[in-house]
Formats: C-alpha cells, sequence, structure tokens
C-alpha cells in the first residue's frame, strides 16, 4: 500500500534553502521527550512558541554559549527551526544528535521521518533501500534527489539501471537527462540516509553510473515487503541507536554483518568532517602525511608550506580518502588534516581547542587502523567537551580527551563537529 502524506510549504522552503548550501551538512536533532519550545532562551509557560512530541526533528540554528542546569543536567539552549515553521528555543538535554544520520526507527511516525529526511537531506545525499520497492531492492545504494507531496515521496537515483522513465514534470530543473534511467520514486519508509559528511553532484553522477549500468538488471518485487513499524528505541537519547535490541535487520549494504556482530553497541565507521574549517577560514598551510596509499603532494608545493591561506573551497576526498580544501594564493587542493586554523587549536585538530563543545563520531579505517574500541561506541552522537589535547595516534590522527566518558578513551577530532 502507498503511503499518502502531505509536507508542508515550511518545510520544502527549508530544503529550498538547504539547497543553496551544498557543501554545508544541516545539523538536525530529534526531541528525546515531549516538549514544549519556547519563543525565549528559558522555560517560561508564558513564552510557549509550539508543543511537539518525541521524535519530532529540528533543525538547529544557533546555540548560547551559556550552560545552565535543566532537568538535572548542564545544557545549553538551541535556536530551532521545525518542519511546520516554528521557530524558538529548545534546552539541550531535551535533544538527541548524530554525527551521521538518524535511522527510521528513531521516529514516532511517518511524518516525522519525512520532516527530518526533508530537513536533513542534500541533493546528492547518499541513502540505502532497508525495504524492496518495486525495480528497487532492499540494500540498493541510491542518491536522495528532491522531496514531493503525496504517496511515493522521495526521488532518488539509485546505483542500478532501473530502465527507469520518470515525469520531467516531478524532476528538478536541470536535472541530467543521462540519469532518467536510474531515478525511481520510493515510500517514505523505504529509505534511509546513510549520514556521510559529504553529497555527490548530480553531474558527477550523470558522468559515472550510465558507463557502469549500460543495461537494465531486470529486477521487480512481486510482493513489496512488510511496513516496518514507526518507534523511537526506549533511551535513544543517552545510549544512541541500537537496532540489535529489536530484532534481525540486515540492511544488506557495506562490509558488516549485523546479525553476527555481538557487541552491545554496533560499530559503524565514521566519516572525516571539516571539523571548524569553513570557506573563509584563514590557515597555515601543512605538509601532507604519506598514508593510506599516498600523499597527493607535489615538490612544488613546500614553498607554500607554512604560510598563510584562506580557504575557498571544500572540495571533497582526494583518492587516499582525506578532505581536502583550495585556498587563495596557489591552486593545490590541501589536506584538512595538515592545517593549522588560526587563531583556535594546533596543527592537525582541525581548529578544535580545549572547551570547544563537539559532536562525538566514531572513529574510521586509516591504513587498515581504526584505534577503536567497542566501548566507544555508546557515546558516538553525543555532545561533549573537549577536556585535554593528546597529540598524535600511530595514523597521524590529532586525539583529545571529553568530558562524558570521564577521560576514559582517546577521540580523532577529524570524526568530530562543532556542537554549534
Amino acid at each position: 500500500m502507498r503511503s499518502k502524506h502531505i509536507i508542508s510549504a515550511a518545510a520544502l522552503a527549508l530544503v529550498a534553502v538547504a539547497g543553496l548550501f551544498a557543501q554545508a551538512k544541516p545539523t538536525v536533532a530529534v526531541l528525546s521527550g515531549d516538549s514544549p519550545i519556547y519563543s525565549t532562551a528559558a522555560i517560561d509557560s508564558k513564552k510557549v512558541a509550539g508543543t511537539f512530541e518525541r521524535g519530532e526533528p529540528v533543525l538547529i540554528q544557533s546555540s548560547q554559549e551559556k550552560r545552565v542546569s535543566i532537568d538535572g543536567i548542564p545544557t545549553i539552549w538551541y535556536q530551532v527551526k521545525t518542519g511546520s515553521g516554528t521557530s524558538g528555543w529548545l534546552p539541550g538535554s531535551r535533544l538527541a544528535f548524530t554525527a551521521t544520520a538518524f535511522p527510521r526507527s528513531a521516529f514516532a511516525s511517518e511524518e516525522q521521518y519525512v520532516a527530518y529526511v526533508t530537513m536533513a537531506a542534500r541533493v546528492g545525499e547518499k541513502v540505502v533501500a532497508v525495504r524492496s520497492y518495486e525495480k528497487v531492492k532492499k540494500g540498493d545504494v541510491g542518491y536522495y534527489v528532491s522531496v514531493s507531496e503525496g504517496s511515493l515521496p522521495f526521488c532518488v537515483v539509485w546505483e542500478h539501471n532501473l530502465a527507469a522513465t520518470p515525469g520531467e514534470s516531478w524532476l528538478p530543473k536541470d536535472f541530467p537527462p543521462a540519469l532518467k534511467p536510474f531515478t525511481y520514486f520510493v515510500n517514505a519508509g523505504d529509505i534511509e540516509l546513510l549520514g556521510e559528511a559529504a553529497a555527490t553532484p548530480l553531474a558527477a553522477l550523470a558522468k559515472s553510473l550510465p558507463p557502469r549500468f549500460k543495461t537494465a538488471d531486470g529486477f521487480f518485487a512481486e510482493e513489496q515487503d512488510d511496513d516496518l513499524p514507526w518507534f523511537v528505541p526506549e533511551g535513544y537519547a543517552d545510549t544512541g541507536y541500537d537496532d540489535s535490541e529489536y530484532g534481525d535487520y540486515d540492511y544488506g549494504y557495506g562490509d558488516y554483518d549485523y546479525e553476527d556482530y555481538d557487541s552491545e553497541y554496533e560499530y559503524i565507521e565514521g566519516e572525516e568532517t571539516y571539523g571548524k574549517f569553513q570557506v573563509g577560514s584563514v590557515v597555515i598551510l601543512g605538509k601532507h602525511d604519506d598514508i593510506n596509499g599516498g600523499a597527493n603532494w607535489t615538490d612544488e608545493m613546500n614553498k607554500f608550506v607554512g604560510k598563510s591561506a584562506t580557504i575557498t573551497e571544500l572540495v571533497a576526498a582526494d583518492s587516499q580518502g582525506f578532505l581536502v580544501v583550495r585556498v587563495t594564493g596557489n591552486s593545490y587542493v590541501w589536506r584538512v588534516r595538515n592545517l593549522t586554523l588560526r587563531g583556535s587549536g594546533a596543527a592537525g585538530s582541525y581548529g578544535f581547542k580545549v572547551g570547544d563543545r563537539v559532536i562525538v563520531g566514531a572513529h574510521r579505517y586509516i591504513d587498515e587502523s581504526n584505534n577503536w574500541a567497542d566501548e566507544m561506541m555508546q557515546y558516538v552522537g553525543q555532545e561533549a567537551t573537549i577536556t585535554s589535547m593528546e597529540g598524535a595516534d600511530g595514523s597521524g590522527c590529532f586525539l583529545v580527551h571529553i568530558d562524558i566518558d570521564n577521560g576514559d578513551w582517546y577521540w580523532r577530532v577529524e570524526n568530530m563537529e562543532p556542537a554549534n
């Protein structure tokens, strides 16, 4: 059965605005409990902008640095906007964060989930099919394009030739014609975001997919998968999502065997982030490490090492998997992990310093090492304060201690994002 719903004009406007900043990953949090939204950064029953239920997604717009004790937890206030267009303030103690993406089961209803994807997804955001639907098979990987009203709201470019013929009136302006055979609309419950740091431009997909998939694969699901339940796992905001508690849920993608993994907190490899670097940041250029298969370096770059420059573009990852930027004064790309942010942090710290509030992320594999312990997964997605800078590990990744784990673990800053 096809699901039906109406997406508000305000929610669609959020997508349009987000599309103007393709490089920026929106920060979207989820209410961890029922709560009013206040018109000011203070709990005041006379200044309530609206009341929302647990699982409601909100777009984070700003935050206050002042920390107060609310619900028995020291926290800061966040300025937020909901899918319906309501703006206001919420204490961080009533919000859940993630460094990647929330699963569909983190939401109490389909409407909440559609609102979340509408806020969080950028054009070219990688997704995975968690259910089969017609020509789309469970486990297929695709790239989010747009959301529309009515049934089958999500338009996705899939990594398969589906011999599809989507109507042009439902596609965005300037949509690459070469991607039409790969484009299919699916139900709200059919996909999940993978939460990667960077999105893939449609123009790049138009060049890469047709040569790889010249003929249609011919798959068609005669019977659609059973509906998956909408629910919010108990304690989600405190420990992070753990789908091992909710039955066998094998996504069918990546290198992980979800059914055989026996850790209480399931490890999902993290992504490198740009940390505190952004377009306009003034940086000190540093020499690249020869790691993970190469240095992406030429001798002509040596003369720029140690000099100041301004970031002009956040490019993406190089062939060794490290994020790079372009800067003023030369035509080369420079790895973020080897830059120093002027006035904040040390070389390789992604601009972070002691006292910064961050969203904790899982480590990734670099030269076959992820410097990771299973017990660390329970803190992923949570907000924390950096308490000390600890130098670099064997993979050249800058390490810090944070407050929420009593300083028990070393954390790579390359997988952290600023909390505000």
